[in-house]
């Protein structure tokens, strides 16, 4: 609770998030590699030598596959194979290509050719379609295109996170606490990191029911969990020390509350004896419940409910559609569609769909040049929504389509410039009566990143009895670490970390004033 109201004060709900980023030039790949267990590789278009992110790649016959990561980069595990067994690559818009494990051993870039065909009138313009009503047609066919199975997957989840405080400055402007002066919020300053990553890879099994009768329609079974994170704001000890002093002499008739202008709330200070005691869950140890609820929200992306995400499918007078040709995904006839934004889109794409089913099969887009998301500057207090990027994989299985991988990266920028005051006050009639003040002058602006990318290793329809007797753990196990470790995964596949990732070691912070 202490945490919370610290952050409260200094932050005023503006959340921190994070994310990291990479660049093409990267040696890792060309490490020795032992032909027993792993072998990584890079996916380039041979034309443009660009790397090509989300490749699909599996071992043919065989329960095993991976994507690229964002740069095109991999790492699969072929412990157990032999040097002749074939791994696919394919991409949307090019040409499928097999090598066997002793090619690529011997040559770690894999190239890949576009395979664009151009469709006939008779194809396009037979079914009297154009490119805006065959979009139209992908929320049309969604209930029957997704349609909601009792499933079992195995899926790997990386989220990313990166913070960077830009600007801090808090001028303290009064203090009924002899605790807190301007040498204390100087030390404050000094001691915040202004710069704070943090990454967590996830590998578990997920159950999900079709049954809405169930109690619970999905559920999880972590494999491994790997964290690494930076200490927050929030840890500084010694302030938490302060406050938590000064919330403690409270009495019955008093409360405490957060004013900045006319704005103001109240803070429970006794909200940490009302919540469940955290004495059964070790330091690392987290409850399977929460993670379960974090894997849910996530996964709502896929659906593509969310408007302001998917403004292309649900507005389409805002923008211009262009099919640009054809290609072949599985067997499957599907329409290029290139889209950019008029004056009021945003977006700007290419979507793959299915000439036969509208089916979104994949979709790669992010904010055309110059546009943003929500942009508000009001009062002192500012929040930009200035990047955002997304792709997205269904597989066809059988008569439905199941989501094969997705990616998800947003960034912002957040700027606070207004005067905070905690005030204790003491209920009486008509006028509560004010106690104690600390008021402080904030300007702060950070910048955020934060990506997820979620793949499914495996997908198969279960019973529901088969559903129903998996029971969820309560507890799960983090294995936090100070730097990305090749051991911890070793074994499995997941997706190859970029080289920032690789290098970047959690920053020692002092925190002892």
């Amino acid at each position: 609770m202490i945490r919370v109201i610290l952050l409260s004060i200094l932050l005023t709900q503006i959340s921190f998030a994070k994310g990291i980023s990479q660049t093409i030039q990267e040696d890792t790949i060309f490490d020795t590699i032992q032909l027993k267990e792993e072998l990584k590789g890079l996916v380039l278009d041979i034309d443009s030598q660009i790397g090509l992110p989300y490749a699909n790649i599996y071992v043919l016959h065989k329960n095993i596959g991976v994507i690229s990561n964002e740069k095109g980069y991999f790492s699969i595990n072929i412990k157990g194979l032999n040097s002749d067994d074939t791994i696919r690559f394919q991409y949307i818009g090019y040409k499928t290509k097999n090598i066997t494990i002793g090619e690529l051993d011997t040559s770690k870039v894999v190239y890949l050719k576009e395979e664009i065909f151009n469709l006939s009138e008779t194809i396009i313009f037979g079914n009297k379609l154009n490119a805006e009503s065959i979009v139209k047609k992908v929320l049309e066919n969604k209930e029957s295109n997704y349609k909601k199975t009792t499933a079992y997957k195995q899926a790997f989840i990386r989220e990313k996170d990166i913070a960077d405080i830009e600007e801090m400055n808090l001028n303290l402007k009064k203090s009924s606490f002899s605790e807190i002066d301007p040498e204390l919020l100087e030390l404050v300053e000094e001691k915040t990191p202004k710069h704070s990553t943090s990454y967590t890879d996830f590998l578990g099994n997920l159950y999900s029911s079709s049954n809405e009768n169930d109690s619970i329609t999905f559920k999880i079974d972590p494999i491994r969990t790997v964290s690494l994170k930076e200490k927050d704001i929030a840890e500084l000890e010694q302030i938490e020390t302060v406050f938590k002093n000064i919330f403690n002499n409270t009495e019955e008739e008093e409360y405490w509350k957060i004013k900045t202008g006319i704005l103001s709330q109240k803070i429970d200070v006794n909200e940490e004896k009302d919540e469940p005691k955290k004495d059964s869950l070790n330091e690392n140890e987290r409850k399977v419940s929460s993670f379960r609820r974090r894997i849910l929200s996530q996964l709502n992306y896929s659906t593509m409910n969310y408007k302001k995400e998917w403004e292309f499918l649900h507005s389409t007078g805002k923008y211009k559609y262009n099919i640009i040709g054809g290609t072949r995904v599985n067997g499957e006839d599907v329409y290029i569609i290139d889209f950019t934004p008029r004056s009021g889109g945003e977006f700007i794409g290419r979507m793959y769909i299915s000439m036969n089913t509208f089916a979104l099969i994949r979709a790669d887009y992010e904010y055309a040049p110059d546009k943003t998301g929500t942009d508000i500057h009001l009062f002192g207090v500012g929040y930009t929504e200035d990047q955002f990027s997304g792709s997205i994989y269904f597989e066809k299985k059988d008569s439905t389509y199941s989501l094969k991988y997705f990616s998800r990266k947003a960034g912002s920028y957040a700027s606070f410039d207004r005067s905070l005051s905690l005030l204790k006050k003491r209920k009486r009639f008509l006028f509560d009566k004010k106690l104690d003040e600390f008021k402080v002058g904030v300007i702060l602006s950070v910048k955020m990143e934060e990506s997820v990318e979620f793949v499914v290793l495996d997908d198969k329809q279960i019973s529901h009895n088969e559903y129903a007797d998996f029971e969820q753990k309560e507890k799960m196990e983090i294995i936090y670490v100070d730097q990305f470790d090749d051991k911890l995964w070793s074994g499995y596949s997941i997706i190859e970390p970029t080289k920032q990732m690789r290098e970047y070691r959690k920053q020692k912070v002092d925190y002892n004033f």
